[in-house]
């Protein structure tokens, strides 16, 4: 019989090091729902909470996005907004201002998470001028 293979889980001594977070916050962040650790989660006092690559991920843009002065409620909302979305986390580009937070749906598209997914256009002048110039070099 083949041995089923454990997914790859990190504990939250070592999370704490690597996405810079204290172990109270990835704690409180637990707790609130914010990110609870998807392996492993906490079965009571003094458990162990056991958690995957992505979990460590969406840690990290959390700590990053506290590191940019954005209240934890906003980055509470960005969060429930891009779980939402049918992406894998680790697809997005995630932007902020340090008021909002923004990823990329395509490379043409800005959606801001804190306003039901209103979205931005992106519009590069540099390929418009290109896409021109080689319409009319083209149609001459």
């Amino acid at each position: 019989m083949a041995r089923r293979k454990r997914p790859v889980s990190f504990r939250t001594s070592e999370v704490s090091h690597v996405v810079g977070a204290t172990y109270s916050q990835l704690v409180y962040w637990d707790k609130t729902g914010l990110v609870k650790p998807s392996v492993k989660p906490a079965s009571g006092r003094g458990s162990r909470r056991l958690y995957s690559i992505e979990d460590i991920f969406e840690l990290k843009i959390l700590v990053k996005l506290l590191d940019s002065s954005l209240p934890l409620q906003r980055i509470r909302s960005s969060f429930q907004f891009i779980r939402s979305q049918s992406k894998a986390l680790s697809s997005f580009v995630v932007l902020t201002d340090g008021k909002t937070v923004y990823f990329y749906e395509d490379y043409n598209t800005l959606v801001d998470t804190l306003k039901q997914g209103q979205t931005v256009l992106r519009i590069a002048v540099q390929d418009l001028i290109a896409d021109v110039q080689a319409r009319l070099t083209s149609g001459q």
